[in-house]
């Protein structure tokens, strides 16, 4: 049974500062430019805090945060709430919506219970959150989780509470609103909760956070072997979002790769055609190429030209069913293993390898030096939650679920 409830989260004072000054996409997701970009908002852009920098920057951002609390910069809502998240955007000349709300979950081992994970993870970031919550002794920002309600049952709800003017609304710096409703009200609470109660719930993003929590928790029941088991470090903050949210969207992530000076190009695509049937193309091709419902197809940038690329039947049989839907993880095993010599570990590091979303990032990398490039489509979400539920994982960087969710909407202390 998953344990879901409300909780006193910390948000910011909005006598003192402004939401769209403070607040800042996954940590993950920050590269330096960006950081420097958010920082320069505000002194008390999260991002401080999240991301710190520096010697000693667990404990500056320890300090940090409670000298923030201590100035009333942040405060603590005075009742137990569930925290209604919106976030509006436009895709495509579409204006979309996706809704979902800001509890805490009780934590549970991945994938003995009824939370389902699909991506591996890194000790590295593990430890790097580890450290910060230690420091802090809070969630940061929230995981985010789908559950199945085809029913729209708790939709309904969310509308009854979004008649009235939003607690708080900023937007951020992709352009995307976001609007939080705080729910106090004791009767909507427990239709929450009880909803809740017999949903599987499958970790979109924030894998490394939800195990990093796990291990705060040891850790915590270590230093506190008389604790009665429902401390607040047994718990996790997460978005819950319903699989079948109109605005729920999962964009592909993209592969540039690095390649030796001696790199033979027509050797490359004599052997990559004994994997895939090669269309050279325009670029006012490439959308229709993609565009084929139930193929895996994918694009390849290589010495100034576009390759389309559809992978051979017999190339599909020898994976596992729930994998020939996958188009990272065939790239990743008949490409990038099986012709370009990457292992895991090489993978997982990051090394020689860039994952990008946008077209531009891809030219950029292909501007700087000779370079391949993968253009991948978007996984169904079905797929996701049928990975999860078999227990097996997709490669890194699989899934884009857009847009990002804001750090510093709400705060949850342990």
């Amino acid at each position: 049974m998953v344990c879901v409830k409300p909780f006193r989260g910390v948000r910011y004072n909005l006598e003192k500062t402004l939401l769209k000054q403070v607040i800042a996409p996954p940590y993950d997701v920050i590269d330096t430019n960006l950081r420097d970009l958010l920082v320069g908002k505000s002194p008390f852009n999260i991002v401080h805090i999240d991301l710190p920098i520096g010697e000693d920057k667990y404990k500056k951002a320890g300090e940090m945060y409670k000298n923030w609390k201590e100035a009333h910069v942040l405060i603590k809502d005075p009742s137990p709430s569930y925290y209604i998240y919106e976030q509006e955007y436009e895709y495509e000349g579409k204006t979309y919506i996706r809704t979902g709300f800001i509890g805490i979950m009780k934590l549970e081992e991945l994938g003995k219970g009824k939370v389902f994970p699909h991506e591996k993870t890194l000790p590295g970031p593990k430890q790097d959150r580890f450290e910060l919550m230690k420091a802090t002794h809070a969630n940061l920002s929230q995981i985010f989780g789908l559950y199945l309600d085809n029913e729209n049952r708790l939709e309904r709800l969310f509308s009854q509470a979004k008649k009235n003017i939003a607690s708080a609304s900023a937007v951020d710096i992709y352009g995307v609103k976001n609007s939080i409703w705080v729910v106090n009200d004791r009767e909507m609470i427990e239709k929450i909760s009880s909803f809740m109660m017999d949903k599987a719930v499958y970790i979109a993003d924030g894998h490394h956070r939800y195990e990093t929590a796990i291990n705060y928790r040891n850790y915590m029941r270590e230093l506190n072997p008389s604790a009665t088991g429902d401390e607040g470090y047994e718990y996790v903050m997460m978005m819950f979002v319903n699989f079948y949210d109109e605005g729920l969207k999962i964009f592909p992530t993209h592969r540039v790769v690095d390649v030796a000076d001696d790199f033979d190009s027509v050797e490359f695509v004599n052997r990559l055609e004994e994997l895939f049937t090669l269309t050279i193309l325009t670029d006012e091709k490439k959308k229709r190429f993609l565009d084929v419902p139930g193929e895996i197809r994918m694009l390849m940038y290589l010495d100034g030209n576009i390759y389309g690329l559809r992978v051979k039947d017999s190339v599909l049989d020898r994976f596992d069913p729930v994998y020939r839907r996958i188009d990272p993880y065939i790239l990743q095993e008949a490409v990038l293993k099986g012709l370009l010599g990457f292992d895991d570990d090489k993978l997982l590091k990051k090394q020689g390898i860039y994952f990008v979303q946008t077209e531009e990032e891809i030219k950029q990398l292909l501007s700087q030096k000779r370079r391949l490039a993968f253009v991948l489509n978007g996984i169904n979400i079905d797929v996701v939650r049928e990975i999860s539920e078999q227990g097996k994982v997709m490669p890194q960087k699989s899934t884009y679920f857009y847009p990002k969710l804001q750090t510093g909407l709400v705060i949850n202390e342990l």
